[in-house]
Parts: C-alpha cells; structure tokens; sequence
C-alpha cells in the first residue's frame, strides 16, 4: 500500500473513532449553548439559544421514547429523582429577586433535561464513547474559538465573549480526553497530540486555575491508580507530556499576562483576590448553614452573605455549599451522597472505554463545580452524574 493510501486510511480510521451520533451532539449543543450565545454575531439571533437546543433535545428524547428507548436500571433515575425532590425545600423560603426566580426555574427545566438526557440517549458502552465525541467537537470549537480571539494585550483570553471560566472548562475536558485517547490504540496518535496541545495552550491562556487542577486529577486517577492497562500507552504518554510541555513553554511569550501571573501565581501557593473572595464566601455561607437546618431559599446567599454588596446574582461557588444553604441540610447530605454514589459508580466502570470517559467527566465537572459558578451553571455535571449512575448495579453492555 502506497504511504498516500496508509494515510487516507489512517485518517479514515482516526475520523470513526471520533464519531458519534445527531442525538448526542443534540446534547452537547445544549450543554454548551450558554457558551456559544456569548458570541457577539449571534446578538439578533432571533430565538435564545439555549431555548432553541433545548426544544431539539427535547424533541430526540421524545422521539427516542416514541421508538421504545426505555430505562435501562431504576436505581441511578430514582437516585436522581429523590436529589431533585430535595431542591424543592428551597422554594419555599425563595427571595425575592429576578435572580432567584430564574435558578428556581432553571433547575427544574434546564437542569432537569440535562439529568435526564442520558437516561434516554445512552444504550451501551460505545455511545458513551459517542456522547464524549460530541462534547469534544464543542470543546475543540470554544478552545480554537479562544486562541483566535486572543492577544497580547488581553489581561485573560476568553471564548466568544463566554468568560474565562468557560474557556478553561472546555480546553481542560478536551484535554483530558485526548490524554485518554492517547494512552489508547487510535491510529495517527499525532493528530490526537495536535489536540491536546490545542486544549492545554487554550486552558492555560485562560489562566482559569480549577480546570487545570481538574484535568491533572483525573489523568493521576486513571493513569496513576486507574484501571487502565496502559502498555505501550505509557511510553507514547510520556513523549507526549515532554513534548507538550515544551511547545507550552516555548508559546508562553504569546500567553495574556493576566493568565501566566494567575497560574503562577497559584502553582506557587500564592492566594489572590478571587480566592479570598471564595475562601470568606465559603465560610459564611458554611457560618449560617450551622443556624439553618431547612436552608434560607434558593438566591438567599445574595440577602444573607452579599459580599458583592447588593449584586443580585451571587453563590458560595461550590455546589454542596450553596444547596445545603439553600435549600437545608437534607438537601446537602442527598446532593453528597449522590456525588459520591456516582464517583463510585463511574470507578467500578472504568474498566470499559466508555467507563473511564464517563468517570473522567463526572470528576472533572465535580472538582469544577466546588470551586466555581452556581448550581445551574453545572449542568453538564447532572449530565455526567446521571451517565455514571447509569453504571450502576453493573455496566451496560458492550456494543459489539
């Protein structure tokens, strides 16, 4: 064979690898529909984005349902129902502001779908494979979408206009990823190597330190102590970190200086004002928790903490915080045991391809989410909760 001809047929190979399916990239465009509606050629698009993915994920599930996709276990849905059941004691005591409107209906529509979706669209290990492929072309579009919005003079890089928090989500899921196809078997590994260095240049020009910290965690997990029979992975995972820390190094003159200070800055130990700000949120919030066994109402962190002085929309920024203020401690010890029922749901998995991917991104999105954004800024965390559940009493099958 002709190298022209091992090469059209390597990069066949590579592109089935990466492939998934119109239902779960129907997912991805609504978790990450937030993300792209930033963008600023999209201000007259006539119907919001977010509104208009979720009627076409709304639509697949409906669809699916028609044509007999059913539940495959009842555990991981009634453990899912039973943390959604504990949200509604914040309704009650609620406040009174746009803000807390919004979350309240936010969780139980938005959120909601993202925790069901998988329930319905996954039937075996390999569509878990497909759904991570469907995030990771979101994924390699905000991150490329951010290199090229990026300069000299911007203090953070940023992604069509999303915030550098979800540029650093995005580039640290899609490195992470790539990291795991990497220690794998995919053919033209030089291509998956071209991501990666794509996601980690992007992650560490948004200077956004929770997803670095999340990706490193995963990778020491599965590579580290996983279950992943690494072989000839090792070697090629070793090539690849010294060669990408050698292209970061060398792009570091390009990075913003805003982002290079805050990474060093946190690799060195040192705490700024975004994570005091966090840390006294953190605090507070735990101070009243003492005082509020049935929580004060979702958005009460904005009347009873206000560090930001009269903001309306403000959170602890860390998930089992913010619902165990909200909406009392009921609430906060369902939301821990379900994120650690799901952590050990996914480990069990990982001994299936689509296992580990599903483990990676529930720890990826859970690290995440305890250090950043509020409840409903987590949704492909539900969505990742939801899919590892789904591993539990046992693993789907294998597709053959």
């Amino acid at each position: 064979m002709s190298p022209f001809r091992r090469l059209r047929a390597g990069l066949a190979a590579w592109l089935r690898t990466f492939a998934t399916r119109p239902r779960f990239l129907a997912l991805a465009a609504f978790l990450f529909a937030g993300d792209l509606k930033a963008d600023p050629r999209l201000e007259g698009f006539p119907v919001d984005l977010t509104l208009l993915t979720g009627a076409l994920l709304t639509g697949t599930l409906a669809v699916r349902s028609l044509r007999g996709a059913r539940l495959r276990s009842l555990g991981g849905p009634a453990l899912m129902g039973v943390w959604f059941l504990s949200f509604v004691p914040g309704l009650a005591q609620a406040a009174h502001s746009p803000y807390a409107f919004q979350k309240m209906a936010t969780i139980f529509t938005f959120t909601l779908l993202s925790a069901l979706a998988p329930l319905f669209l996954i039937d075996d290990d390999s569509d878990r494979i497909r759904l991570m492929n469907a995030l990771a072309c979101f994924c390699l579009v905000i991150a490329f979408g951010g290199l090229l919005g990026g300069g000299r003079s911007a203090q953070r890089l940023q992604a069509f206009g999303a915030g550098t928090i979800s540029l650093g989500r995005a580039s640290g899921l899609l490195f992470t990823y790539a990291a795991i196809v990497l220690a794998g078997d995919a053919p033209l590994p030089a291509l998956t190597f071209g991501i990666l260095v794509l996601a980690g240049v992007a992650g560490t020009f948004s200077g956004s330190r929770g997803p670095i910290l999340a990706a490193l965690a995963v990778l020491v997990l599965l590579f580290g102590i996983g279950r992943m029979r690494l072989g000839r992975g090792l070697l090629r995972l070793l090539w690849a970190a010294g060669l990408f820390l050698a292209v970061l190094g060398s792009s570091l003159s390009l990075a913003p200086k805003g982002s290079l200070a805050r990474v060093e800055a946190f690799f060195q130990g040192q705490y700024g004002s975004s994570e005091s700000y966090r840390v006294n949120a953190l605090h507070d919030a735990w101070r009243i928790i003492g005082e509020a066994p049935w929580g004060i109402g979702w958005g009460g962190f904005a009347t009873w903490v206000d560090p930001e002085r009269g903001v309306g929309r403000q959170y602890p920024h860390n998930l089992l915080a913010e619902v165990t203020l909200e909406s009392g401690w009921i609430c906060g010890a369902v939301t821990l045991l379900v994120l650690l029922a799901a952590v050990v749901a996914g480990w069990s998995g990982t001994w299936l391809p689509g296992g580990r991917v599903v483990f990676a991104g529930a720890v990826f999105y859970l690290i995440n989410a305890m250090v950043s954004g509020d409840l409903n800024d987590n949704r492909p965390l539900f969505m990742f909760i939801s899919s590892a559940l789904m591993l539990w009493p046992r693993p789907a099958r294998v597709a053959p």
